[in-house]
C-alpha cells in the first residue's frame, strides 16, 4: 500500500515538473521568437526626410504586442502582463513626445507552482 502512494506522488509530482516546463518553454519562445514585423509595421514612415527621423506609433505597436500575446498566450497562461517603456536611445532617459525611436518591452506571466516568468526586450530605430 505504501509502493502505491509512493508511486502516486511521483507520478503527480513528475506531471507538475512537466506541466511548469511546457509553460516555460512555451511562454519563452513566444516571447524569443516574436516576429520582428510587429515593430517595423508599428514604424511612422510619413512625412520623413532628413530632418525627421521615423519614429514608433505608441497606439499602433502596443495594439499589434497586447493582440499578439493574447491570442498567443492563451494555451500556457492567462495571467501574464505587458509593460512599454520608451525611451531616448541616446541618455537612456524617459521619452514624453509622440516621437519615440526606442521601446522597451517587459513580458511578465504567472505559471504554475507560483513561478514568475520576466523577460525584458530592447528594441530602437536605427540607421545603418
Amino acid at each position: 500500500m505504501v509502493m502505491v502512494f509512493i508511486s502516486l506522488f511521483i507520478a503527480v509530482i513528475s506531471f507538475n515538473f512537466f506541466m511548469m516546463s511546457y509553460q516555460i518553454n512555451g511562454v519563452n519562445n513566444l516571447v524569443l521568437s516574436m516576429p520582428i514585423s510587429l515593430y517595423e509595421t508599428s514604424i511612422n514612415m510619413l512625412n520623413i526626410n532628413e530632418n525627421k527621423v521615423p519614429s514608433f506609433d505608441k497606439q499602433a505597436l502596443e495594439n499589434r504586442i497586447q493582440s499578439y500575446f493574447d491570442f498567443s498566450m492563451k494555451k500556457y497562461t492567462e495571467d501574464y502582463s505587458l509593460d512599454f517603456y520608451y525611451y531616448n536611445p541616446f541618455n537612456h532617459s524617459i521619452c514624453l513626445s509622440d516621437t519615440c525611436h526606442a521601446v522597451e518591452v517587459k513580458v511578465e506571466a504567472s505559471l504554475i507552482l507560483n513561478y514568475h516568468y520576466e523577460k525584458t526586450m530592447y528594441y530602437q530605430i536605427r540607421s545603418n
